[in-house]
């Protein structure tokens, strides 16, 4: 969008993309030419701005998302040596408790 020199006057042109296409749409002349681009350029700006601020909104998150994923594989590793040292093994993803034959195979084999 924007201003448009032709011959000594300026003109007002809003520009759209439609298709493959850049399609121009007259707006106006002389002082509402001027108007209509003063008003494009704060609405252009406030854009920009809201477009910023979900930026980083959303590098806050990602920010928090890998804390907390940080945060989940810490546990889980405290999670499976405690259950380690209270006699459980890991089935398919399950905890599951020792059988006592398992416990008394393995003291005979040592």
């Amino acid at each position: 969008m924007g201003m448009e020199q032709r011959g000594s006057r300026f003109y007002f042109y809003e520009k759209r993309r439609v298709g493959s296409r850049v399609v121009s749409k007259y707006i106006g002349g002389g002082l509402l030419a001027t108007l209509a681009a003063e008003t494009s350029n704060e609405a252009r700006q406030e854009r920009d701005q809201r477009r910023r601020e979900k930026r980083k909104l959303r590098d806050e998150e990602k920010q928090i998302d890998r804390q907390l994923n940080e945060q989940g594989r810490i546990l889980a590793a405290l999670t499976g040596q405690c259950l380690r040292l209270a006699g459980f093994h890991q089935h398919k993803g399950q905890w599951r408790k020792k059988r006592r034959g398992d416990q008394k195979q393995a003291k005979n084999r040592s």
